[in-house]
């Protein structure tokens, strides 16, 4: 512990600081949680107490927070913990807005005193509290943690469509949305460019598979509605994707479905160049998912450029 003006040494004491932001996507309030525990100190001649300020660094005139939970000095001693929590609203709710969270921890030991910061631009943890707001997708404005990227997980219920989205993150180079493999997908959210993106991978070279169970539909990954659709990436012809088909087999009255490719039987692999893959899918498991996608976008707030992970069961 330093002295913040003098730069003596006080002592020193170790505490953990545990945070917590929790927006929610369909208010513009959110919350702010932390817990100061201090866990050794050496310092025992005075009483310490801490404060800690926190404030929206910029945007500021549209957050609004009520009163500081740590607005004045709170004595603590090794083995104890304070807490806190502030409320903020997004109070102008017009298209979107990002807030940086930022913080000041003043620690004061008989008169003395040291403060550390972090959040701020070039401080510890820059960038890592950032709060975005919009009322730009669903009904309600809403608001969440922009550094954080969620993941869409393809239902089990469309198995098919999970095989064929989980083989094409695999086998293609770039491995599109497979966290850990690849980078993550990202939302396009104008209508007009999805149609396009569609019109061009499902283009005439598309043919149903006729052991695909009617009606069969044009599945396409990366999805049209992200800017990694083949069709951004160069592709002028869904030809050029890599090509599956769900096929039928009846087993003693029993209809069986399972995902091939082409080359299957003679042990190839689809091209791993390829920007894109399509399928000829059922449009149970094609609208599923596409239904879900966009119930997704909505739950977690993503606008135009937003990105998310894809969890088709890869490990």
């Amino acid at each position: 512990m330093v002295e913040t003006t003098t730069g003596m040494v006080l002592g020193k004491a170790y505490a953990l600081v545990q945070q917590e932001i929790d927006p929610t996507n369909s208010t513009t309030e959110f919350t702010e949680y932390m817990n100061v525990h201090l866990k050794s100190s050496d310092i025992t001649s005075n009483v310490m107490t801490v404060q800690v300020d926190s404030e929206c660094s910029f945007g500021a005139s549209w957050c609004k927070a009520d009163t500081q939970p740590w607005g004045t000095p709170r004595p603590i001693t090794v083995g104890q913990s304070i807490d806190g929590t502030w409320t903020r609203s997004w109070t102008n709710t017009t298209k979107n807005a990002e807030f940086m969270m930022t913080y000041d921890l003043t620690v004061n030991i008989g008169g003395s005193y040291g403060t550390t910061s972090w959040g701020d631009d070039n401080e510890p943890g820059d960038g890592q509290y950032d709060v975005r707001c919009d009322n730009e997708i669903g009904t309600y404005a809403g608001c969440v943690v922009k550094n954080y990227t969620p993941t869409f997980v393809i239902d089990t219920k469309y198995n098919l469509a999970r095989q064929f989205i989980g083989m094409a993150q695999a086998s293609m180079s770039s491995h599109p949305g497979w966290e850990g493999h690849g980078e993550p997908l990202r939302r396009e959210a104008d209508a007009t460019i999805e149609q396009k993106n569609r019109g061009i991978i499902c283009d005439k070279t598309f043919t149903a598979d006729p052991s695909t169970p009617k009606p069969a539909q044009c599945d396409e990954y990366p999805f049209a509605k992200s800017k990694n659709s083949g069709a951004q990436q160069g592709v002028t012809s869904g030809s050029q994707c890599q090509q599956y088909m769900v096929v039928s087999q009846t087993i003693e009255g029993q209809q069986y479905l399972s995902l091939t490719w082409p080359g299957y039987n003679q042990g190839k692999m689809p091209p791993p160049t390829a920007k894109c893959a399509r399928a000829s899918m059922t449009k149970l498991d094609n609208e599923g998912v596409g239904g879900d996608l966009g119930r997704a976008a909505v739950k977690f707030r993503l606008i135009n450029n937003d990105p998310y992970w894809v969890d088709a069961g890869n490990k």
